[in-house]
């Protein structure tokens, strides 16, 4: 059956042009058309949605987070704890991110991910359209590989890669597992930081691969077509990044203005990952965070929120992405605030919207079919009360969630 949606506001096409008195049409799960609400057709038998004042928009999309499901507190069960319990766990917190109105996004490492997206797929459990890279890449001692855990058991993981060949045959391990993307860890903190796989200090990161380990990485990805995700602080990672082809760079922060500029220039998507920080500044106390780590945490906010700021001005184009890894402290489900935060550190409304839709979608890699209110594409449709252009905060309580064309959250309108 169709539905025809109409509401005080629109945000339609790939500007997000604001339509006033809008409407947008759906049939077999794609959107017909959308428009004037006197211009959008009214096909007999059609069912019919009046929003009222609400703002009709794209679903948004995280383009960075993990579907670890263990408790963020104590990331080491993940070494531990049996994947079935943490496929559970992550759907459970899935199903509560898409309630939120986020109708896609992308697990940048985590062993359950590809089962967790099958579970999705077929229908087996609620949460967004999701895209996944399995189980991180790392050297040893890397980026994710620290010395909590024993050399061997981080071997048998499967996510420790050394070298060019070790490089080559982990990507073909994860396309044998059926991933969507490639994660590569390309930077890490020195061997006397506290915090290894951020650094103690972001203007003080180690490069945890060399140039010709990143370019087999990506030559054999591309191979299997497949885009490269790398997780880079700093300016020594950031440029391998850039050198090595890595398609979409995550956190990207700690560099030089030049390399500031290359990033404008060539138009490499940043993924911004501002709540990560957020959501554990928000914990110090309540969670009984030492010292140390809080000004881990304090100097990476500080340079990351001058990057930030420097980038937009520069013309570094940003995807939003939360980096939020489950609760308690880093609920899926409070992915909005990453659209709250770009805003409080300078994007417009506009922007922001934009950066956690359309732009997300292409960092993604679903562009094609989402991301835009647009005849052909998904109908992937969030309803909020008010107008985000003008307070973005609307975005944390949406009125209804239509996914693919099937509603999965209604609100009457106030």
């Amino acid at each position: 059956m169709a539905s025809r949606l109409k509401a005080g506001l629109v945000l339609a096409g790939p500007a997000l042009e604001a339509i006033p008195e809008g409407a947008v049409l759906v049939e077999a799960g794609r959107i017909v058309a959308v428009g004037e609400d006197a211009a959008v057709p009214r096909p007999e038998g059609c069912e019919a949605l009046d929003l009222g004042n609400a703002t009709l928009m794209p679903g948004m999309i995280d383009a960075h987070l993990h579907t670890f499901g263990v408790d963020s507190t104590r990331l080491h069960l993940i070494a531990t704890e049996r994947e079935p319990y943490r496929a559970a766990r992550a759907l459970a917190e899935l199903g509560r991110l898409l309630q939120a109105g986020f109708t896609a996004a992308r697990c940048l490492g985590s062993s359950v991910g590809p089962d967790v997206r099958r579970a999705i797929d077929d229908g087996l459990a609620e949460g967004p359209r999701l895209k996944v890279a399995g189980g991180f890449i790392s050297s040893t001692g890397g980026t994710w590989d620290g010395p909590s855990v024993s050399l061997s058991a981080a071997r048998l993981s499967g996510e420790v890669a050394d070298g060019i060949d070790g490089l080559v045959q982990a990507v073909r391990q994860r396309v044998r597992q059926g991933v969507d993307v490639i994660k590569l860890g390309l930077s890490k903190g020195g061997v006397a930081d506290r915090y290894h796989a951020w650094g103690d200090d972001p203007l003080r990161q180690v490069a945890a691969y060399g140039p010709a380990e990143v370019v087999a990485a990506v030559e054999e990805a591309r191979r299997n077509r497949l885009p490269v995700s790398a997780h880079a602080i700093g300016e020594e990672a950031v440029t391998l990044a850039l050198d090595g082809g890595v398609d979409t760079i995550e956190h990207g922060y700690g560099i030089s203005e030049a390399t500031r500029a290359r990033l404008a220039a060539e138009g490499r998507i940043v993924v911004s990952t501002i709540s990560q920080l957020h959501f554990h500044r928000a914990a110090y106390e309540a969670h009984g965070y030492p010292q140390w780590e809080r000004e881990v945490y304090e100097r990476h906010w500080a340079v990351m929120r001058r990057d930030f700021e420097r980038g937009l001005a520069a013309g570094v184009r940003y995807a939003l992405g939360t980096d939020l890894i489950g609760g308690p402290t880093h609920p899926l489900h409070e992915a909005a605030s990453e659209f709250r935060l770009a805003v409080d550190w300078g994007m417009s409304p506009h922007e922001a919207l934009r950066a956690g839709t359309i732009v997300a979608a292409e960092a993604v890699g679903i562009a094609a079919d989402t991301g835009s209110l647009e005849p052909g594409k998904a109908a992937d449709i969030v309803a909020v009360a008010g107008n985000p252009l003008t307070d973005i905060g609307t975005l944390r309580a949406p009125r209804l969630v239509m996914k693919q064309g099937r509603v999965v959250r209604s609100q009457a309108p106030a």
